[in-house]
């Protein structure tokens, strides 16, 4: 019996965008660039069952939770973020979708992470020293309605 070559790509984490809906519209754009993206898991909650008499126990598939996607990236100009942010501090239900685009070294889509209903339930801003050369960083953090891989 001949075995069957399996071809795996590897992809780089260095290579992404962020699309964040407008909010003057539906349409997603790409957000500033960032120098790191992390969360947006998925936790299936296991729960154990038993029926009747069975003393064994059966794993089901209980509650889902969607982790929260941490945005981190050099202070800039763009201040798309801080105003959504705003909006959400003043009272504003902002929800939006949007997606964390993984990218080829020719600059090709391969991977895509679509999440819904998220805001931004964080921002921290940079650690400033006098003796450091670090590049000034934002971080923001969105609470996620949910999500999918593509």
């Amino acid at each position: 019996m001949a075995r069957e070559q399996v071809t795996e790509i590897l992809y780089g984490a260095h290579n992404f965008y962020l699309e964040i809906e407008s909010d003057e519209d539906d349409e997603k754009k790409i957000v500033a660039g960032f120098n790191a993206i992390s969360g947006g898991g998925i936790k299936i909650e296991k729960r154990d069952v038993t029926h009747g008499d069975n003393r064994h126990k059966v794993h089901q598939p209980g509650n889902i939770e969607y982790e929260n996607v941490t945005l981190s990236r050099g202070m800039t100009n763009n201040k798309d973020l801080l105003k959504w942010i705003n909006k959400v501090i003043k009272g504003e239900d902002d929800r939006r979708s949007g997606s964390i685009i993984l990218i080829d070294g020719q600059q090709e889509e391969v991977r895509r992470f679509n999440f819904f209903e998220a805001y931004p339930c964080s921002w921290s801003g940079p650690e400033l020293s006098a003796d450091s050369s670090a590049v000034a960083l934002d971080k923001f953090e969105l609470a996620v309605g949910w999500s999918e891989w593509e």
